[in-house]
């Protein structure tokens, strides 16, 4: 089988500013040799050029992508589902139940893009198996109780773990402290420690993709953001 391939289409970042924040979440391109293009959330409204400049660097174009895997349902992860209308959307089944009854200091879900989504082609998954041969996704609780992460090796057998908002910065990783976790049984700390017991490479949700290098971790692109004021 042809190895599993990703690139990151739309870099995440954690910038904010006091009362907001601009911290944009990536959105990464898996190509799988079954499965075909398959995109790990899609991004915020306010980087749907982005993410269009990223699938034409791919060469692909919206109608490409068959399949959506949505790590959790907050609106900075799943705002342009509606440019992939023909696509196979995956989420957690926890997940799913959390978004009708979120915690009550959550207020990043959408129920209106929930509504769109139940009219789509919704394929609900477990606590862990496999998307097709070798794309594993794994419960991995802490910031929503139904997060869900994606892990796969390689083409040189690096174990890559697509994390989103389960590690959403390099903070969290090396503290096992995750900020803005809405799972009432606290599980971040193990969900951390197993990203750190099983990656080399992790796609964080809000910050540059991290490297195992020997006992530490690094990045190589720090987070950007170029302000225009008109």
């Amino acid at each position: 089988m042809n190895p599993i391939e990703m690139e990151i289409l739309v870099p995440g970042n954690s910038l904010s500013f006091r009362g907001g924040f601009f911290g944009f979440s990536v959105i990464a391109l898996i190509r799988h040799p079954e499965l075909g293009p398959v995109l790990f959330d899609t991004g915020h409204h306010a980087t749907r050029h982005q993410l269009l400049a990223g699938l034409e660097r791919a060469n692909l174009s919206p109608g490409d992508i068959r399949h959506v895997f949505l790590s959790h349902l907050h609106f900075d992860h799943m705002n342009n589902v509606e440019l992939f209308p023909e696509a196979t959307f995956h989420v957690s089944q926890s997940e799913w139940a959390y978004a009708k009854a979120p915690h009550p200091q959550d207020l990043f879900g959408s129920p209106a893009i929930c509504a769109w989504l139940a009219t789509r082609d919704l394929r609900f998954v477990g606590e862990s198996g496999d998307l097709a041969a070798g794309l594993r996704f794994r419960h991995a609780p802490g910031h929503t109780p139904g997060m869900t992460l994606l892990a796969f090796e390689g083409p040189d057998g690096q174990r890559i773990v697509v994390a989103g908002d389960a590690c959403k910065t390099y903070r969290e990783l090396v503290t096992g402290d995750a900020g803005e976790a809405f799972d009432p049984l606290n599980r971040s700390p193990e969900t951390l420690q197993w990203i750190r017991d099983n990656a080399d490479v992790i796609v964080c949700g809000h910050h540059p993709v991290l490297r195992r290098q020997n006992d530490a971790w690094a990045w190589e692109e720090p987070s950007r953001l170029d302000l225009i004021v008109r």
